[in-house]
């Protein structure tokens, strides 16, 4: 029994043996990124390359932006009375014409019975009115004829005239009582519909700021909404890239809350003042958002489009080297049946992302080294153990 720990040790030392041997053998065929060998009395540098062709090159700068509404509304009542109904809550989304709240309507359609009722009396006054004026109209005829003939005298004509016209000035101010009255019912009428209060846009319910029973005036905001279309992009970009961005930069906006979909536009005119805080520029882009899809709030990931070519050579940054002050990359070149590197001079362009554009010293088709470069020297050897794709 105390030869069975001397066992398990043996068993544990000859399976750990056992593990390095294997994996020795299944590694010793695979040279590592950048190594060098000796072959014929001279070092051999492995290295991997990338083949170089004309492909876009978009320039962005990418930010973080927020979706806002295009502008807000303040849904105030146009009477004044007591909240009866308020039948939207925040985040709701409502149609134009769709019910917003109600307010009581009593007093007002008390105030209605009596315009009705006043009416009623004022035309039952002048059909009195029209009455005495016909009768006073019909004497005032006869007595102009009698006193064309001289049977009356001019005093007691002046008398029946004046009474014609008395006649005629009360028919008048009825009349005018009349149209003032039926006005006023037509004012009441339309504050009556004013106690339903209805949406004027398709919108969301920002927030709601009275409950039912509270007394309204006509100054009093119920609730605050706002389009849903358009919507506005907003984000802010730090000072040294934000003079790149010109007003109609294209836009590119895409949210995990909506995977896979990337929504355009263009920048609108940026605010003139730059955030004392982060030292960074406001700027905002519009959506026309039909169908609904964004909605205030969301938060993702903006493109601003800075600068586009149609064709560009660009090589990852890495690739670059310094030789004798000068910039620059190593291809591969075939020279009496040998693989050497040669230091290519190179003018460089923008940078975009890890890739920077080469404006000179390249050619479609080239092999640059971007792997094993760091310790080469130009006309070394150099042996290719693959080669990226773009």
């Amino acid at each position: 029994m105390k030869k069975l720990p001397v066992y398990i040790l043996i068993l544990a030392f000859l399976g750990f043996f056992g593990y390095r041997v294997v994996t020795k053998i299944a590694t010793r065929n695979e040279p590592p990124a950048n190594y060098a060998r000796f072959r014929g009395g001279s070092t051999i540098t492995a290295v991997r390359v990338l083949k170089v062709e004309e492909a876009p090159l978009v320039e962005s700068i990418n930010v973080v932006g927020e979706i806002t509404t295009d502008y807000e509304i303040n849904i105030q009542p146009q009477v004044s009375g007591r909240l009866l109904q308020l039948p939207v809550k925040k985040g709701d989304e409502v149609r134009a014409g769709q019910l917003l709240a109600v307010i009581d309507d009593e007093t007002i359609n008390l105030q209605i019975q009596q315009a009705e009722n006043n009416i009623a009396i004022i035309k039952a006054n002048m059909k009195e009115a029209e009455l005495r004026l016909a009768r006073a109209e019909a004497e005032e005829k006869r007595y102009k004829e009698l006193l064309e003939h001289r049977y009356i005298s001019e005093s007691e004509y002046e008398n029946v005239k004046n009474a014609y016209l008395t006649a005629l000035t009360a028919l008048e101010i009825i009349t005018q009582q009349l149209a003032s009255a039926e006005k006023n019912l037509e004012l009441l009428q339309i504050q009556l519909g004013q106690t339903k209060i209805h949406s004027p846009i398709d919108g969301f319910i920002l927030e709601t700021k009275v409950t039912p029973g509270m007394n309204l005036t006509t100054g009093t905001v119920i609730l605050s909404m706002a389009p849903l279309s358009p919507v506005q992009l907003v984000f802010n970009v730090d000072q040294r890239d934000a003079a790149r961005i010109k007003k109609g930069s294209p836009v590119e906006f895409q949210t995990d809350a909506l995977p896979g979909q990337v929504f355009t536009s263009q920048t609108n005119q940026s605010s003139p003042v730059y955030d004392p805080q982060t030292r960074s520029l406001t700027f905002s882009a519009t959506f026309p958002n039909q169908p609904v899809r964004l909605e205030p709030g969301m938060f993702g990931t903006v493109k601003v489009i800075v600068g586009q070519k149609e064709r560009a050579l660009t090589v990852p940054q890495e690739a670059l080297v310094t030789l004798e002050r000068q910039n620059g990359v190593f291809v591969v070149v075939e020279e009496n049946e040998e693989t050497i590197a040669k230091f290519q001079p190179v003018a460089t362009g923008g940078i975009v992302g890890n890739l920077i554009e080469i404006t000179s010293g390249l050619s479609p088709g080239d092999q640059v080294i971007i792997i094993g470069q760091e310790r080469l020297r130009p006309g070394e050897k150099v042996e290719i153990i693959g080669d990226d794709a773009r």
